[in-house]
Formats: structure tokens, C-alpha cells, sequence
């Protein structure tokens, strides 16, 4: 009987509670925020959407980094897309951290304020590069892509090469450029005729056989190099895109070695800009320095210059990625003086798209 009274008084409280919590409407704002390009120097999109509430003023945005304490990076590194929406540039000292990111607004009863901590750091990059002969079509690998997990600690850099396909009409196409870079596949006979992926311009899948669950186990056992760095931050904006960017690469002999930035569309994945940026060299120290083992060199670039003056970079519908290549002197067996090519790494900016 005692027991029947005591679920009897619990069931009442509960529905009081219940009863209660249905009348209180706590306003809040909900946070959406990009996955990918969580790493120094790179953007993300946040968007924030009330929640119990209709503001009644413009949101007010602060962005802080922590660097022994919380610093206000917000006009440097925070780019109001729209009045719910932020472009946030990760800062890139330190290289691994997080920021805090701040919104305010009014409502008819008062003010909502929240904030949000977001973690960042440096990913290791792996190349991931599609090739399609002319009439060829292979596009299993952009679904893969499309459902990648970017919380991982293993990235793909990720493009698709398809022969004759040249979205400005002039030059080479990418598909011809990659095959000049003197690492795998350096000829279309390389190449398996309905398409093939090439990983880290070594490990080869080709259509017949492949599988998404073969990509996701290639890209974490690939070996890569970890004698270098690849770092991108933004230069110049007009409104809340980047416009100009800075390439800082760690142990490149610009003399030597070659840097390819290529340019492919968020639809597809293929690539339409394919161009070699070492003349875009800038003697000047920067803030990697003080952190770095080795040494940096820069490369820095307006859009203008590699997509021309009508076309985008990178904005909602276009992403970019860096591919180093390395070429180092050697002797053979028979006292010739001989270059040997390879992958050096790469790193990619993905559109910002607060669902990725």
C-alpha cells in the first residue's frame, strides 16, 4: 500500500514538472557549426537560429582565441555573412587550440546571450586524386567524399582529374597539367581506362574494383611524409570572402621543388584551375616561424591571378587544395647526376557550408 501511494505522489510530481516545463520557454540560440576545415588558417561557417525567441535587433558576434587567457580576434578573424551567419578564420598561432565564439541578441523580454568553444588543430592530409579518360566517368569516389567524416584525424585532399574537361578554355587542362608533374601516373597508359584513383601518387584503386570501404581503409594506412608542413590563411577579403591567401610550406627548396594549387568545383570535384604557384614567392618572416622545426617559405596570391578577374577562388560552389612535389638530386649507379620526383605532401580549403 505504501508502495502504491509513493508511485501514486511520484507519478503527480512528474506531471507537475511536465506541466510546468510545457509553460516555461527558455529562449535560446542553437549553434551550427562546419566540421571540415577545422585547422589553422583555414574558414569555417557558423549560423546560430533562435530557439523560444524573436529577436528583435541585429546579432552581435565576438570571436576570442586562447592564448594565455582569451584574446578578441573578432575584426581580424570573423566575417559576417549574414546577420545569423559568420565566416570564422581559425587563427593560426597557436596551431592547436580553440576559440570562443560569442552571440548576443535581443528579444521582447530582455537579451540572449551564448557562447560556443570550438577546438582546432592541425590534420595530416592525405592526396586523394581521381583520374577519368576522355568519355569516362567514375564518380563513386565524390559520394565517398561527400559522406566523409571530417571530425577524423586523417583528412583527404580530394580532386578529380577528367581528360578534356577545361573550364576556362585555355591551356592545358588539369588532366594533362597532373600528368607533368613527374610522380604517378605520368602518362594516360598509367592510368586504367574506366577510371582509377591514385593515393598519395602511389597507392592505386581502380574502378573495377573498388568499394568505398577499400577508400576509407587506403586513406588511414597510407604512408606519408612528416618532415613538412603545409599551412593556408587568408590575406585579403572583399565583404566575408577571402580573396587573397597566404601558402606557408616547411622544408621546400623553392629552386627546386614545385607547388600546384588547383582549383575544383564543389558539384563534382573536378578540377577546373591546375597551376603552378612558385613564382608567387614572398621573401618575408611570418608568424609560423617562431613555432616551426624547420623553415617556412611563403607564397602569396590574389585570386585574380589564378582564376582570373571574373571568377572566384573559393566561395560556396568552389574549393582549392596545395600539392607539393619534391625533387632532390641524386647519383646512380653509374655516376649520373639523376632527379628523383616525389609526393611531397598537400593540404585543401573546402567551401564554407556550415553542414560539412
Amino acid at each position: 500500500m505504501k508502495r502504491a501511494k509513493l508511485f501514486l505522489v511520484l507519478g503527480l510530481l512528474i506531471a507537475v514538472i511536465l506541466s510546468l516545463s510545457s509553460c516555461i520557454r527558455i529562449p535560446v540560440m542553437l549553434f551550427f557549426v562546419q566540421e571540415s576545415n577545422r585547422e589553422p588558417g583555414k574558414p569555417i561557417m557558423v549560423n546560430v537560429e533562435p530557439f523560444n525567441f524573436t529577436p528583435t535587433s541585429n546579432y552581435v558576434w565576438k570571436l576570442e582565441k586562447e592564448q594565455e587567457g582569451w584574446v578578441n580576434i573578432t575584426s581580424q578573424n570573423l566575417k559576417q555573412k549574414e546577420n545569423n551567419t559568420a565566416i570564422v578564420y581559425l587563427p593560426t598561432i597557436p596551431e592547436t587550440g580553440q576559440v570562443r565564439i560569442t552571440v548576443r541578441a535581443n528579444y521582447a523580454d530582455g537579451y540572449v546571450e551564448q557562447t560556443r568553444y570550438i577546438s582546432y588543430g592541425p590534420k595530416t592530409p592525405v592526396l586523394v586524386e581521381v583520374f577519368e579518360e576522355f568519355g569516362t566517368t567514375f564518380s563513386q569516389p565524390s559520394a565517398w567524399f561527400g559522406s566523409y567524416n571530417f571530425s577524423n584525424s586523417r583528412l583527404p585532399t580530394f580532386v578529380r582529374y577528367r581528360e578534356g574537361f577545361l573550364e576556362s578554355a585555355v591551356g592545358f587542362d588539369p588532366f594533362a597539367q597532373r600528368l607533368l608533374f613527374g610522380v604517378a601516373p605520368g602518362s594516360k597508359s598509367e592510368i586504367y581506362d574506366w577510371g582509377e584513383v591514385f593515393f598519395q601518387a602511389w597507392t592505386r584503386l581502380p574502378s573495377n574494383t573498388y568499394s568505398s570501404g577499400q577508400m576509407t581503409t587506403i586513406l588511414n594506412t597510407e604512408p606519408v611524409a612528416s618532415d613538412w608542413k603545409i599551412r593556408v590563411q587568408p590575406t585579403t577579403f572583399i565583404e566575408w570572402r577571402a580573396t587573397g591567401w597566404k601558402v606557408s610550406v616547411e622544408n621546400i627548396d623553392r629552386s627546386k621543388d614545385d607547388l600546384w594549387l588547383f582549383r575544383a568545383r564543389r558539384s563534382d570535384n573536378l578540377a577546373t584551375h591546375l597551376v603552378r604557384i612558385n613564382n608567387y614567392y614572398t621573401a618575408s618572416s611570418d608568424e609560423f616561424e617562431g613555432e616551426a622545426v624547420g623553415t617556412f617559405v611563403d607564397f602569396t596570391f590574389n585570386e585574380s591571378s589564378i582564376v582570373g578577374p571574373t571568377k572566384h577562388l573559393w566561395d560556396e560552389d568552389y574549393y582549392f587544395g596545395i600539392i607539393a612535389v619534391e625533387r632532390t638530386g641524386a647519383t646512380s649507379d653509374f655516376g649520373e647526376q639523376v632527379t628523383i620526383v616525389a609526393l611531397k605532401g598537400s593540404t585543401m580549403v573546402l567551401f564554407p557550408d556550415k553542414n560539412w
